[in-house]
């Protein structure tokens, strides 16, 4: 290092070396391939989620935008109730019990009213054991078939013990609004009934794409 005099500027040599350069966009695309989390088919990830797959017929197309509207309106309901009950911590004279009430009936009756939508977009619980195995064979095809029937005929059970439910219930009464506890079983029995119609939709259907979930439907 040689000696050099006060004021004659900083040493090229003093300069801190070059950073490297950023990863190019094919470089990054294959880190990305390599990751550990396998690919996610959401509306956001692929837009063209349903592409190829079967119109619904109308009256699917009816009965689904009917529990649509039902279950946002229910929703509603439920952020009414919740925040009405935030506003009676802070307001003690506007506070009103049934409040409550209606957010959990409403929830309620939403998770039932919107169990055909769900069943009928693979929206519900399922077990995909088989699925990836069996794709593209016809056992796969007899596999989809096999579970639309079961699927039929469990909603059916329920859709049943809801009907009787509805006259052993109607003549219980909420505590805050009077409400009879039997008219949530007539949302539970619309729900099954419907999830039990879905489900046979899907049975001739069964060769084809399955429609999935889209929550761009939901929206608006």
């Amino acid at each position: 290092m040689t000696d050099r005099e006060p004021g004659s500027g900083p040493d090229p040599d003093d300069r801190p070396s070059e950073e490297p350069e950023p990863l190019t966009r094919k470089a990054s695309e294959a880190a990305l391939g390599e990751s550990i989390f396998p690919h996610t088919d959401t509306f956001y990830a692929g837009p063209e989620l349903n592409k190829g797959v079967p119109a619904d017929p109308r009256f699917i197309r009816v009965l689904s935008a009917i529990e649509i509207v039902i279950g946002v309106t229910l929703f509603a309901l439920i952020v009414f109730g919740v925040m009405y009950q935030v506003l009676g911590r802070y307001f003690p004279s506007v506070a009103w019990v049934g409040a409550g009430e209606i957010a959990l009936l409403s929830m309620i009756a939403m998770t039932f009213i919107t169990t055909g939508y769900l069943v009928g977009r693979n929206g519900h619980i399922v077990l995909e054991i088989f699925d990836g195995l069996l794709e593209g064979t016809k056992l796969f095809v007899a596999l989809r078939v096999t579970s639309a029937v079961i699927m039929v005929v469990t909603s059916l059970a329920l859709a049943y013990e809801a009907f009787v439910k509805i006259e052993l219930e109607w003549g219980r009464l909420s505590a805050a609004m009077h409400v009879p506890y039997g008219m949530l079983y007539v949302f539970a029995l619309i729900g099954f009934v419907s999830a039990a119609i879905h489900s046979t939709i899907k049975i001739p259907f069964a060769n084809r794409p399955e429609r999935k979930l889209d929550i761009g439907e939901m929206e608006g």
